[in-house]
């Protein structure tokens, strides 16, 4: 059954859109204060991506609800616009679709920046364990002893790597 899709839907889509753009700003903002190690900044950071989240959270929940209005059957799922677009007429189906496309393509640029920057940081992490490691261990309690033939190696311990990876 083809019908007008209510103009609340187009406009819930449009803030999706906008909150997904500023958190992709945000993830970029965040990468450049993982770089230059500047903490004050990435706790900024961290809050306002708590606060995007969650307002992206909203928005997804109004679009749900309002999808849920329009087409009467219950959803407890996310929306899916390419079942919307199936119910749409001509130029809003082309519309939704489009939308669909842009949208599929923000989250997953918005999920690979996170995986970046989650990455940098565990990566940061362990280096710093590992430089801390190799400071404060004195030779006394190292339980040293070859491994391979012809490897030293240090039991229970992986070798501390100081290798650092760009982001």
């Amino acid at each position: 059954m083809r019908q007008k899709i209510p103009a609340n839907i187009f406009d819930l889509l449009a803030q999706e859109f906008t909150l997904s753009r500023e958190l992709l700003a945000l993830l970029d903002q965040e990468q450049q204060a993982l770089v230059a190690m500047d903490m004050r900044g990435l706790v900024n950071l961290s809050r306002g991506k708590t606060r995007q989240i969650a307002t992206l959270k909203e928005v997804d929940e109004q679009l749900r609800l309002a999808v849920e209005e329009f087409t009467g059957q219950p959803s407890e799922n996310a929306v899916r616009l390419s079942d919307l677009a199936a119910m749409a007429t001509g130029e809003e189906k082309k519309r939704l679709e489009t939308q669909r496309r842009e949208l599929v393509a923000l989250r997953q640029e918005i999920a690979a920046k996170s995986v970046i920057n989650y990455n940098f940081v565990e990566d940061t992490k362990r280096h710093l364990h590992d430089a801390i490691g190799m400071i404060t261990s004195t030779v006394g309690e190292q339980h040293q002893s070859y491994g391979k033939p012809g490897q030293y190696s240090r039991p229970g311990a992986a070798r501390p790597s100081m290798i650092s990876r760009e982001v």
